[in-house]
């Protein structure tokens, strides 16, 4: 007989009334009004949260796992893009596949322990050497953590794309990485890295996540070249723009502009608040840039715009726990989203945005889809950006994987 788990008096966003989700085989069978009795045995669990707020695991689409908890040993003095690559490629030739595997690791669970089910991550190519050691790393803790949380790898292309490159990337793919990305705004010549980095994802079948023009540069625009590659290639709808600060520091028709070509391309877009309010804005003067790329203004376009982690605790950002709502939150301040009605569409932007960029199948609570979920000690979605709740409980699949709860003593006496 097959075990039915009832998540009893949830509050869902989009729902004024609460519900009464029911699970089967690790897919929601049902979402419907909640009823004041609901039976329990054997094959019937009810699990009633009393009104609590239930939202779907968070997606995490921009992350760093091989970078990430390498602060304060590789440490950024500047606060400086430009420092931090430099740090990190000098302190990578030390490392081996157990130290990269056990901060994985340790990110990992940090996620699981906030709410998120599914990381996209950046891995960096570098050297063959590191590559070798940084793809090894990822298949273990794919494998280990397989039933807790989908993982999916991004390979961040070097900036020469030799002959001998190309077969490392085309044996990467083959070895579990599943996309290609890199950061051609850094290369010495942009357009060549662009053209390539489309060449071979063709030939692979693969998507693209690029980290692109982050800078306070204006006239650093490489999201046009990406732009124009993608429907070239008839790549739309398959790739990710993460930052595109630059957009911000550029007059207003020349933005928009470019954001018309990006909604033309159907290019999704990632906004990093945590790293870029650290990274950008180091050389202002007076009134500092936010860092920002244009989110209100994208949202309007319909471009979708989600919100990620990015780096957590290395030397391109030294703090951050792996806790989406800490940087919705962030996003929050950074892009003014600070109405009431923003609230659902920052929830959206580590839920279901990502979701579709990631082209996680199943997702969200709704019928037929994956139970993938959080419940937060909290009743009124309203305020969980006030509150950032650290009593919560995750759920993969239908069952409970990690509860977290917040113990609080008060000697007033």
């Amino acid at each position: 007989m097959k075990e039915r788990t009832v998540i009893q008096n949830a509050r869902i966003p989009g729902s004024l009334s609460l519900k009464d989700l029911t699970i089967e085989d690790g897919r929601f069978t049902s979402v419907k009004e909640a009823e004041p009795n609901i039976s329990t045995s054997a094959e019937n669990k009810v699990v009633d949260v009393e009104g609590r707020v239930v939202l779907p695991g968070f997606v995490d689409v921009h992350m760093h796992l091989d970078k990430a908890l390498t602060w304060p040993a590789i440490p950024n003095y500047s606060g400086t893009l430009a420092e931090a690559v430099w740090r990190y490629e000098e302190a990578q030739e030390h490392m081996d596949v157990d130290s990269i595997e056990e901060r994985m690791r340790a990110t990992i669970l940090k996620s699981i322990q906030h709410g998120t089910t599914a990381i996209r991550t950046h891995l960096n190519y570098s050297t063959p050497s590191y590559l070798y050691k940084v793809v090894e790393a990822f298949q273990k803790v794919q494998s280990y953590f397989s039933d807790f949380i989908t993982l999916e790898a991004v390979l961040m292309c070097p900036f020469e794309i030799t002959k001998e490159v190309e077969k490392d990337i085309q044996w990467a793919i083959t070895n579990g990485i599943h996309l290609l990305g890199g950061a051609p705004h850094l290369a010495q010549n942009p357009q060549d890295n662009i053209a390539k980095i489309f060449e071979l994802a063709s030939s692979l079948n693969v998507n693209i996540d690029l980290h692109i023009d982050e800078s306070d540069d204006p006239a650093v625009k490489t999201l046009e070249d990406v732009c124009k590659w993608t429907i070239q290639t008839g790549y739309q709808g398959r790739v990710v723009a993460g930052h595109c600060t630059s957009l911000s520091a550029m007059d207003e028709s020349e933005a928009f502009n470019l954001m018309e070509l990006a909604q033309k391309a159907k290019i999704g877009i990632v906004t990093l608040p945590s790293s870029n309010l650290f990274l950008m804005g180091r050389q202002d003067n007076g009134l500092i840039r936010r860092g920002l790329t244009r989110v209100k203004q994208l949202m309007d376009l319909n471009i979708p715009v989600a919100s990620a982690s990015d780096n957590i605790q290395d030397p391109f950002h030294p703090f951050g726990k792996a806790d989406l709502l800490q940087i919705a939150l962030l996003t929050s301040y950074g892009a003014h989203l600070t109405a009431e009605k923003n609230l659902e569409k920052l929830i959206e932007m580590i839920t279901s945005v990502p979701a579709k960029l990631m082209n996680l199948d199943g997702y969200g609570i709704g019928v037929g889809n994956w139970a993938d979920f959080i419940i937060f000690d909290i009743t009124d979605l309203r305020m969980i950006l006030t509150e950032l709740p650290t009593t919560r409980e995750s759920w993969r699949r239908g069952h409970p994987i990690c509860r977290v709860t917040e113990s609080i003593t008060f000697h007033l006496n």
